[in-house]
């Protein structure tokens, strides 16, 4: 669970814009509805899962264990139909073998550039998003990702991310983490950048009025996941603050008529308290199914929605 990668240890997105097209005053915003959950039934697996991503294909469905910070690890199962996969095993090459450790936090885009979150020689080195090549089971090739939106400062990481389906923008949640002053994150900015090359990229001059209407000091943003199309960008989001059992969790969704204006004002799918908090969206390519995790009575859990028709 995200909020887990945040509140126990520490482990985006956004994207692309011109605010010449911006959505016309006299078409009002239709954003997107889910129907009813489905709880997803991995075959074979015995411990939580969180933080979910399908592959483009809809084949793989990667996802990692507790964020506890100490033994998280990358997993991944295989498709039997929309709700049912069969659990394979770890996700070969991404995950550190020496405790404590963190390797969380799936993304892919469709050439099979995989990315995610490590906590690997933290902190004598600052930049912490990896990628890597996925192929059956196994990600090599592995290398961190370089580029102006890490911090490179202490205390500071890239607590989330999200890669656009075509691999040309890192949608990035940077966060601030200060186990003295408060509890999870302090502080988080979500950004867009653009790829530069294999492994840098910078972020848009213009990606703070792209995110004007989403980006709000009185919330902690984290698990960003833009749509196949760069029209729906979906994100979890809480109040700053001391968390209590009354703090509200909700998966939130902003969307644009084109892929080069700015993100409407959020509108809030589903919102839970931190008993059975919901978190990390991940929608397939044709945008129909919604996976996301949830917190239950005895684990975590991921779990589905079908878009409804509009």
């Amino acid at each position: 669970m995200k909020i887990l990668f945040r509140i126990i240890c520490i482990s985006l997105l956004m994207m692309s814009c011109s605010s010449d097209d911006q959505e016309s005053n006299d078409s009002p915003l239709v954003y997107p509805s889910f129907g009813s959950e489905i709880e997803v039934a991995i075959n074979g697996l015995s411990f939580d899962a969180m933080e979910p991503f399908i592959s483009s294909d809809g084949n793989y469905l990667f996802f990692n264990n507790v964020n506890d910070g100490v033994n998280t690890k990358l997993y991944y199962a295989t498709r039997v139909n929309d709700s049912t996969f069969d659990y394979v095993g770890e996700l070969m090459g991404t995950n550190q073998t020496t405790t404590p450790h963190l390797d969380a936090v799936a993304d892919m885009d469709a050439n099979g550039k995989f990315y995610w979150t490590s906590t690997r020689n933290y902190p004598t080195e600052l930049n912490n998003l990896f990628r890597g090549n996925f192929s059956a089971g196994n990600v090599n090739a592995i290398e961190r990702v370089q580029g102006d939106f890490n911090m490179n400062t202490p205390g500071w990481l890239v607590m989330d991310h999200g890669i656009s389906l075509d691999g040309q923008y890192l949608y990035f949640s940077n966060a601030r983490f200060d186990n003295t002053n408060c509890v999870g994150p302090c502080e988080t900015t979500l950004g867009i950048a653009q790829k530069e090359n294999a492994s840098t990229f910078s972020t848009l001059p213009n990606s703070a009025s792209i995110l004007q209407n989403i980006n709000d000091s009185n919330y902690i943003y984290y698990a960003p996941c833009i749509s196949s199309d760069n029209l729906e960008l979906y994100y979890t989001r809480y109040l700053k603050g001391q968390i209590t059992p009354d703090t509200v969790f909700e998966i939130c969704i902003a969307i644009r008529s084109n892929a080069s204006s700015e993100f409407s004002v959020p509108s809030v799918l589903f919102a839970e308290t931190i008993s059975t908090l919901i978190e990390a969206p991940t929608l397939t390519v044709d945008k129909n199914i919604m996976y996301y995790h949830q917190k239950t009575t005895n684990s975590h859990k991921i779990m589905m929605r079908y878009r409804n028709a509009q």
